[in-house]
């Protein structure tokens, strides 16, 4: 990497944990490395459990695998999904995320189902989106009993700052299930390479 590229990373990282720390319930600063077969990520949020992620494709499947540490506490996440576009700007998809570690005993489990949709259109170098989604939660004894849990709206932007490099910034609230009362509100600085 030069210079240039350790600064603005070094930038980005800066302004996500302090200047929109007091506005925020969270904010977190992600770097990814991906190649067209895989991706591996790191995300450490100022609060909570530091995220290691390793992805992949399975045919026409993204899959994710995460393991989390908050202190000594290890959880893990095994998570598939596949998103495509609907029509012009639209796009829609949804995943399937199974929980589980030292957090989480055999009855608690979970299984999260999420559909979304979104729009997001390109200008130039500049990519805004705006999303919802819902969660459909199993329940605690049964991973197979799902409940609506709770939905999202997330809003954001990712910036091509050369071919190879890109730099996201995401605002994702949480919501009830009828999207009217508000609950956590987290932002994320994103920095992705493609190598």
């Amino acid at each position: 990497m030069n210079t240039t590229t350790m600064m603005m990373v070094a930038a980005v990282a800066m302004i996500s944990t302090a200047a929109v720390a007091g506005d925020y319930d969270n904010t977190a600063v992600k770097l990814t490395a991906q190649s067209d077969a895989y991706s591996i990520s790191v995300k450490a949020p100022e609060t909570g459990a530091t995220e290691f992620a390793v992805g992949t494709t399975a045919g026409p499947v993204d899959l994710t695998g995460t393991w989390s540490r908050n202190g000594a506490v290890d959880n893990y996440a095994i998570k598939a999904g596949k998103e495509m576009a609907v029509a012009g700007p639209v796009y829609a998809g949804a995943s399937a995320e199974f929980t589980f570690g030292d957090s989480y005993t055999t009855d608690t489990r979970t299984l999260v189902a999420t559909p979304y949709v979104g729009v997001a259109h390109t200008m130039g170098q500049l990519t805004p989106y705006a999303e919802a989604g819902y969660a459909f939660k199993s329940t605690s004894n049964d991973v197979l009993n799902f409940a609506r849990n709770d939905s999202y709206l997330e809003v954001g932007a990712t910036y091509a700052v050369t071919p190879v490099m890109a730099v996201k910034l995401a605002i994702k609230e949480t919501r009830d299930t009828n999207f009217k009362n508000a609950g956590d509100r987290n932002a994320t600085v994103g920095v992705t390479v493609n190598f």
